[in-house]
């Protein structure tokens, strides 16, 4: 290779004092170029040993921009633009990262602005458009990384000037993702290029500021206040972003973790009270279950003191001289202290059958055989109010107008 130098900086335009190396950067690249070989045969081009491959710009331009809006067509003209947009941008990105790391390599340089220099050059002379760096700019390796150039041959927007037609939205997004890629990779920091000129809309210049994704915003809304264009106009601005469907997609991926972790937490919730309410079911049963033995037991010492405490001294009661009268009230006091559980009594007192005691009185004589004319004396009253109160006891026992003995029937409770 004739290696070639050159005291004219003319592939890029920069300020005074990043003049020389960017000279540097023009010299190495120019020989870098100038050492070509061609093999149609092979289908192989060469430059300095390293492949390289011819694209059609407008393939990648306004022409790519028509057919996505084509395929795309059931979804909108927007959608298709955001889709051939993201693309673009993305593919440009990795392209110029890698072209970046490629060149670092070559040129053996560490230095950020020695890095960046051989960018615009090497963008010159593969057909992307010629760079002019502003004065204003600040290229530091930190958050406050500021650059705006323009690109005034740019090969996208070219490529809707020759059709002579006029764009509703930047076009030069190829040049935002290389340019961004080659600079992200140059200064290590994260970096985002929004073009907010462009030739191919009508304005004077096709400019980009690019700035750290943080920052860009506001570079562009200070820009905005001293520009041509309507401030509204810098608003509708879009800003790439590298990967941004990659992004979204895992910004979803997280979401849906976060949902599948809530998930798992209310149903671990409802698992754990679950147990908890089994777990207090079953201790409420066990309670319950003991309550009932302690019934039970209650019950048969209830019987077991009357049957040995009382019992006994009526059998001595019956023993002594007693009336007639006394010792049928001595009999059916027994005879009750017998069958105070007893399913009579339980039935006889329950709330559907609502009987009075007198009433219930009467059911017990009766059910011993007793009859009226002996319990009305036993009981001290009238004839008479003992049949008017067998009558009530057969109607609310349900017995009125059929033919069944009052007896028989209460007799057939103990069963």
């Amino acid at each position: 290779m004739n290696h070639i130098t050159e005291t004219n900086l003319n592939t890029v335009s920069v300020p005074d004092n990043f003049r020389k190396i960017f000279l540097n950067a023009q010299n190495y690249v120019r020989n870098y170029f100038s050492d070509i070989q061609k093999d149609p045969e092979k289908g192989l081009i060469k430059f300095s040993d390293e492949r390289y491959i011819l694209i059609r710009a407008a393939s990648m331009s306004k022409e790519f921009f028509d057919m996505m809006t084509l395929m795309y067509k059931d979804r909108g003209e927007e959608e298709a633009r955001n889709l051939s947009f993201n693309f673009l941008f993305d593919i440009a990105h990795s392209i110029g990262k890698a072209d970046a790391k490629s060149f670092f390599k070559k040129m053996k340089v560490k230095d950020p602005i020695e890095k960046l220099s051989a960018g615009p050059v090497h963008f010159a002379y593969t057909g992307w458009a010629c760079v002019k760096i502003h004065p204003l700019s600040n290229p530091v390796p930190d958050k406050n990384f500021y650059l705006i150039y323009d690109h005034p041959y740019s090969f996208e927007a070219q490529a809707w000037l020759e059709k002579k037609e006029k764009a509703n939205f930047h076009v030069c997004v190829m040049s935002s993702g290389y340019s961004s890629g080659w600079c992200e990779e140059s200064f290590g920091v994260s970096l985002v290029t929004a073009e907010v000129e462009c030739r191919a809309k009508g304005d004077r210049h096709c400019r980009f500021i690019m700035a750290h994704p943080a920052r860009i915003k506001d570079y562009i809304r200070k820009y905005s206040k001293k520009a041509y264009i309507k401030y509204e106009q810098y608003t509708k601005i879009d800003v790439p972003e590298f990967f941004k469907r990659k992004r979204l997609e895992d910004e979803l991926r997280t979401h849906k973790a976060h949902l599948e972790e809530l998930v798992r937490k209310r149903t671990d919730k409802l698992k754990k009270a679950n147990r908890q309410f089994e777990e207090t079911n079953i201790a409420l049963k066990v309670i319950l279950k003991q309550m009932e033995e302690k019934e039970k037991n209650d019950k048969e010492n209830f019987l077991i003191n009357i049957r040995q405490s009382i019992i006994p001294y009526l059998k001595q009661l019956g023993e002594t001289d007693l009336t007639k009268g006394q010792s049928v009230l001595l009999n059916r006091l027994e005879k009750n202290i017998n069958h105070i559980a007893s399913p009579l009594i339980a039935k006889l007192s329950s709330t559907y059958l609502n009987l009075t005691p007198m009433e219930i009185k009467v059911a017990g004589l009766v059910k011993d055989g007793i009859v009226n004319k002996e319990i009305a004396q036993v009981l001290n009253v009238s004839v008479n109010t003992i049949t008017s109160h067998r009558y009530k006891i057969r109607t609310k026992l349900g017995l009125k107008n059929k033919s069944i003995n009052l007896r028989s029937y209460l007799l057939s409770l103990e069963e």
